[in-house]
């Protein structure tokens, strides 16, 4: 009886040092923790794209917060996609920026999975990026075409 316990009590704290290592100022989440709540930079985001503030999503490519940066470049290429925002040249230049940027962007999913992940491989758009998956049904549902 006391190995199960060792294991389940060794298995339960390795699920709070794996939080250990998140910055939650840098968050991505779309749906975390046990009730499944999107982070602060996500919920901060998705305010101003329910009030139309694309100027002031855009502007977030200059941040020095990671996680803004990311949801600014995948914000702004969707409402140019969408033809509901033009891209300056330097939105351009700094888009190409985020995704050549190693910078560190801490996410997680559920109540167990939290990491670290570069910005360029968080912006690479491959089904092995289950963030993106996220990501693309967060555009979708706050994005109307």
């Amino acid at each position: 009886m006391r190995i199960p316990i060792l294991i389940l009590t060794f298995l339960l704290s390795s699920i709070g040092f794996a939080q250990d290592n998140i910055n939650p100022k840098e968050l991505i989440g779309f749906g975390c923790y046990f009730g499944g709540t999107s982070s602060d930079v996500v919920n901060d985001v998705t305010f101003d794209l329910n009030d139309n503030k694309y100027k002031k999503i855009i502007k977030k490519l200059k941040s020095k917060n990671p996680a803004e940066r990311y949801l600014a470049v995948i914000v702004a290429e969707r409402l140019a996609e969408l033809n509901k925002y033009e891209l300056t040249e330097i939105d351009k230049g700094l888009i190409k920026k985020a995704y050549e940027s190693s910078d560190l962007v801490s996410v997680c999913s559920g109540c167990t999975y939290f990491d670290r992940i570069g910005l360029k491989k968080l912006l690479s758009k491959e089904k092995e990026n289950f963030m993106w998956t996220y990501a693309e049904f967060w555009l979708e549902q706050y994005i109307k075409k």
